[in-house]
């Protein structure tokens, strides 16, 4: 049997926080392989965390558990659980962070983890990912049933993502998140761009930016210029070849989200 894999997901930055949950988690489970996924999400961004998480799906070995602490409620009322979806186990808050496992797989099972033998004592109100999360996760890789850790949720909290629509000749969304390039990453989908072209020339709008084809690659437009293609997650991302689109628009991270997107179909 292979050595399980735990990863970890948070807004900790650099510093101790998450070597300590990694010390709780191979204490009881010293056999694990535990992956760094994304440490830098901005402090607090549940919805980035969700973003993040949203990646992993499908990239993972089937059991793989997902630790992800983004959580500004902690110590709060927000309830924390172990979600079984998508083939894999998800620990951590239950404040949107697991919203595209929920739909991904409709038929996941979410549970309350309410087993306080299983905590780190004394629990801390500001670290429930070394006391509470970590601990869990480890006992999970162990093999321990997820419906064994407390009852289940049938209500988890799910983000209220943005939807694009359509305007006449124009589909419209809105700028997600950039990522540490500099890009700006929609919520328009590959398909979606694709039915709605059906083949025609199009011409996508951003602020003051127009670009009128979408490429298959960064590379396919000179150094320096604007470039809309579909990204390794099958989103329209809007970028400049080898440098910042971010910062071309004059935003600073956190102010690029809801962003305004048009693609239009030229007639």
């Amino acid at each position: 049997m292979s050595a399980p894999i735990i990863t970890l997901t948070s807004d900790f930055g650099p510093g101790l926080f998450v070597g300590l949950m990694k010390g709780v988690i191979l204490g009881i489970c010293p056999q694990a392989r535990l992956v760094d996924l994304e440490h830098g999400i901005a402090a607090q961004d549940v919805m980035a965390g969700a973003l993040v998480l949203e990646q992993a799906l499908g990239v993972f070995p089937e059991g793989t558990v997902h630790l992800a602490v983004v959580d500004p409620g902690v110590g709060g009322a927000r309830r924390a659980m172990v979600v079984r979806g998508a083939g894999c186990l998800w620990v951590g808050p239950d404040n949107g962070l697991f919203s595209a496992v929920l739909a991904t797989d409709p038929g996941a099972s979410c549970y309350e983890l309410g087993d306080q033998g299983i905590f780190r004592q004394p629990i801390s109100n500001t670290f429930h990912g070394r006391d509470i999360f970590a601990p869990a996760a480890a006992h999970l890789a162990r093999g321990r049933e997820a419906s064994s850790m407390g009852r289940q949720i049938s209500d988890p909290v799910r983000l209220d993502r943005p939807q694009p629509s359509q305007e006449g000749h124009a589909l419209v969304g809105e700028v997600l998140m950039a990522d540490r390039f500099g890009n700006l990453i929609t919520n328009l989908e590959r398909g979606q761009v694709e039915r709605f072209l059906d083949g025609r020339p199009v011409a996508v709008r951003a602020a003051a930016t127009a670009v009128f084809a979408i490429s298959p690659s960064y590379d396919a437009v000179p150094p320096g210029e604007t470039v809309a293609l579909f990204n390794s997650t099958g989103r329209l991302e809007l970028a400049v070849n080898q440098g910042s689109l971010l910062e071309r628009l004059g935003l600073d991270p956190g102010n690029e989200r809801g962003l305004g997107v048009r693609v239009e179909r030229v007639e």
